[in-house]
């Protein structure tokens, strides 16, 4: 009796301990990951490498596992809506919806002016920056041309929460104070006298009232604030960019413990 308790025991023992990779295997896979789509289209299938065509090319993030991860996705398909379909406010399109409309769109405005020959580019590159507990940041490189006299160059970037999935606002991510903070260093840059109105020497901060832009970098090592083209100033001026370690500005950050996340 005691030999047939001893080996029930053993088996027990061992397939408990054969479970517990399957356990965390299934908790990893069931963990927030990101893998990257790229959709490219072009008119009459020429080549942009070849000289000029008309075509669109769109990389970016996609999220998988869980509600979170269908948040995120919803925001950035959101977000190239809002690019390449900016005339369609709350629109439905699929990203690959979005490329066959771009080059449609071309070959309508080519047939209204037989004479128009300038090609059209749209060029979407978002690709993960950084990857914590605490927060996902994802980054995008835009460069557009759909005729007029100059193109459009935009870096963008969305932050979430990985627990929800939520995007995360600049007061999402810093106290108040780091406003102030930053009004300083930009009017010291920018040789704007700190008693003069921000707009003193050209630029245009709406409400004649500085504020922080609303595409923020969040990395290991530094925050990244970027001003856009047309944002705070005439396009001739074109971007600021703004860099601040992160070991500068811990004390303006509302995610405690984060630097110690690997």
């Amino acid at each position: 009796m005691n030999r047939i308790l001893i080996a029930f025991s053993i088996i027990l023992l061992l397939t408990s301990c054969a479970d517990e990779p399957k356990d965390t295997q299934k908790e990893s896979d069931e963990s927030l990951v990101f893998s990257s789509k790229t959709i490219e289209k072009s008119l009459d299938n020429c080549s942009p490498e070849e000289g000029e065509c008309t075509f669109i090319s769109l990389t970016y993030p996609v999220a998988k596992n869980g509600e979170e991860a269908d948040n995120i996705n919803k925001r950035i398909v959101e977000f190239l809506r809002n690019t390449i379909d900016y005339q369609e406010e709350g629109g439905k399109k699929s990203p690959k919806e979005l490329a066959e409309d771009f080059i449609g769109n071309y070959k309508e405005t080519a047939r209204e002016f037989p004479e128009y020959e300038l090609p059209w580019e749209a060029t979407v590159n978002g690709k993960l920056v950084y990857d914590t507990p605490k927060i996902i940041c994802l980054q995008f490189n835009t460069d557009m041309f759909t005729g007029g006299a100059h193109g459009y160059t935009s870096t963008d970037y969305l932050n979430f929460d990985p627990e929800s999935g939520k995007t995360l606002t600049a007061d999402d991510l810093f106290t108040e104070k780091f406003v102030n903070f930053v009004e300083k260093d930009f009017r010291k840059k920018q040789n704007i006298p700190e008693d003069a109105n921000i707009n003193s020497t050209g630029m245009l901060f709406e409400n004649d009232r500085f504020h922080l832009p609303k595409n923020i970098g969040i990395t290991k090592n530094k925050v990244i604030l970027h001003y856009n083209a047309y944002e705070i100033a005439p396009y001739a001026e074109g971007s600021f960019t703004l860099t601040y370690p992160r070991e500068e500005i811990e004390e303006f950050l509302k995610l405690p413990g984060e630097n110690d996340q690997p």
